[in-house]
Order: structure tokens, then C-alpha cells, then sequence
């Protein structure tokens, strides 16, 4: 059955997603999300204890966890029925942000197979709309909440007013197409005291969410950083920086699978540094279930994705349990 919707999926995504105008694509993809109830399909559940993590203290019924992109709540609902055994929402900040003109998102397609270049600027409808929308969604699975910030004051009020809304709290410092977050990158010992202080505030474990363009940085400064603000939990990583000159900026975010080798090699080096101290969600170029039970064998403790549900479709999730449960 899975094997029957996958192919089914990658037809529909060959012949007609990957050929229409991204932002119609995008505009088709969650109208359906929201319209049509995927989630009541027992095809995409499964229930199995043996699945089970924690991270934080907090337990997820499966590793497998649906990255940063949506804020509507009705597709996070949606998702949450789909086989994640968490999902994140979009990165929210302060203010409401319109994100950088179109184009921000243009395909790719490279030898390791379909990704996504985008430099959508966090566009988001900001910390007072989403803290009323948020307040409404159940919790099928636990919820991560993704805040960034241009300012410690930023970021403290994001936790204080969503962290009670959330499972867990990400701080997004990695995404390579806004300038607001890059910064964090240069100043390790403010990022731990802003952490240390947001810890305080919420009982959500936080989580930080690293940049591959930032290796050596990442383990030489920002982890350690983390870990001395007594945060456990990184996510390694987001997209890589890349020249494109189809977008509005020039530049933006590569995702795909293009950059799975990197993520790999990131998670092996980061567990051998910094041992069981440290959780890591590993995500980036996960679009099969090889790719996942790899990321866990080098120590990951869950791995998260979303271009993969995009051109792999939602029975990913599925698929990547089902690997796990035979292995």
C-alpha cells in the first residue's frame, strides 16, 4: 500500500507539481493540506512504543519530526496525523514579516535528485496573530515552536509568549537568507547568556538550531555556548547557502538532498566531540528512509526534514517508520 501512494505521489509531483509556477504549486499544495483529511487515514499511523524518544523530557511517539514551514494551524494539525512524531512551526519573530519578494522559492534539480533553493525572509504574521492561532491548535503530537530574533529583548518575548503554547522552543539562528539571525553566529558568549535567560522563563526544553555554513563555529563556539546555558538539544542543521540568481535576493537556502552528506558528516563529528551531553535532530536531505535510519546510526536522537514531504510526498513519514520498525 505505501509502495502504491509513494509511486502515486512522485507521478502526481513529475507531472504536475514540479512543472507548475512555484508559487501556485506551493498555493495548490496547502489548499489541499487544509481541504482534504489525509490525517484520518489509518495509512499514515503508526503506533508502536518501541518507536519512542525523548528529548528534553519530552516524549515523541516516533523520531521523525516535520520541519519549519507552516504556521497555518489547520495544516500543523493536519501534519500532526500524517506519522511525525512532532512537527514544527514556521520561524516566528516579533513583528509580522511580509518575507522578500518573489521569486523566494525556485527548484532545483541535481545529480542526488529534486531539491529547493528559497529566500523567503521568515514570512510570518508575527508574535500577536500567531499567539492567538497557536492557542487554538491541539496537540496530536508535541509542537516545536521556531522564534528568531534580531534582539535578546526579541527573543525573551517570543519565549514568554509562546513557549507556554509549545513542547519545545527552537531558536533559529541558522537560516542563511536573513541577516537577524546570521549575527548570533559571531557572538557565542551573548547567544548563552540570552539562552540561559530564556531557560528561565519557560519549562519548554530549548533547542538551537545550527547552520552547516558555520562547522567549525558550531563546534567550536555556539555548541559549547549552548551547552554552558544548560541546553541540551541542537538541531544540525538548515539549509546551505548558495548563489542562485533566479531569486529576488541572489542568494538563498539550498535543501534537498544535495545536502545530505554534509548533515551526516556533521551529526557523526558533533556526537564524537560532545558524546551523549548533547541531543541532536539531524535534518537536512532526508527524502528516504535509508537516509533517515542513517542519520540515527551516527547518533542522532530524531531527524527532521520537510523538502522530502514536499517532493516525496506524506507517506514519507510512513515509510521511514516502517524502515525503523524492521530494523
Amino acid at each position: 500500500m505505501t509502495r502504491a501512494i509513494a509511486a502515486s505521489y512522485r507521478f502526481v509531483y513529475d507531472i504536475l507539481l514540479s512543472r507548475l509556477p512555484e508559487p501556485r504549486a506551493i498555493a495548490l499544495g496547502q489548499a489541499v493540506l487544509r481541504a482534504l483529511p489525509f490525517d484520518r487515514l489509518g495509512v499514515f499511523h503508526v503506533d508502536d512504543p518501541r518507536l519512542a524518544v525523548t528529548l528534553g523530557g519530552v516524549r515523541l511517539p516516533n523520531p521523525v519530526i516535520l520541519a519549519a514551514q507552516y504556521y497555518d494551524v489547520k495544516i500543523l494539525e493536519r501534519a500532526m496525523g500524517l506519522g511525525f512524531g512532532a512537527v514544527t512551526t514556521k520561524t516566528i519573530t516579533r513583528q509580522p514579516r511580509p518575507g522578500h519578494p518573489q521569486p523566494n522559492l525556485v527548484r532545483v534539480r541535481t545529480a542526488a535528485g529534486p531539491g529547493l533553493v528559497n529566500c523567503n525572509g521568515f514570512q510570518n504574521p508575527g508574535l500577536e496573530t500567531f499567539r492567538r492561532d497557536l492557542a487554538t491548535l491541539p496537540h496530536r503530537v508535541p509542537v516545536i515552536v521556531s522564534v528568531a530574533g534580531e534582539s535578546v529583548d526579541d527573543y525573551l518575548a517570543l519565549v514568554h509568549a509562546l513557549g507556554p503554547l509549545g513542547d519545545l522552543v527552537e531558536f533559529n539562528i541558522s537560516s542563511p537568507n536573513t541577516k537577524l539571525v546570521y549575527a548570533w553566529n559571531e557572538k557565542p558568549h551573548e547567544l548563552s547568556e540570552l539562552l540561559a535567560r530564556a531557560a528561565k522563563m519557560t519549562p519548554c526544553p530549548l533547542i538551537v538550531k545550527l547552520s552547516p555554513d558555520f562547522a567549525d563555529t558550531n563546534e567550536r563556539d555556539i555548541i559549547p555556548a549552548a551547552l554552558a546555558a544548560g541546553v541540551r538539544i541542537v538541531n544540525y542543521g538548515n539549509t546551505r547557502r548558495i548563489d542562485e540568481p533566479r531569486l529576488s535576493q541572489g542568494f538563498g537556502g539550498l535543501s534537498g538532498p544535495e545536502i545530505f552528506a554534509a548533515t551526516r558528516a556533521n551529526v557523526a563529528r558533533t556526537r564524537a566531540r560532545f558524546g551523549r551531553e548533547l541531543q541532536i535532530i539531524a535534518t537536512g536531505g532526508v527524502d528516504t528512509a535509508d537516509k533517515a535510519r542513517a542519520l540515527l546510526r551516527e547518533g542522532a536522537d530524531a531527524i527532521g526534514y520537510f523538502t522530502g514531504f514536499i517532493t516525496r510526498g506524506p507517506i514519507l513519514a510512513r515509510q521511514i517508520l516502517d524502515s525503523l520498525r524492521r530494523s
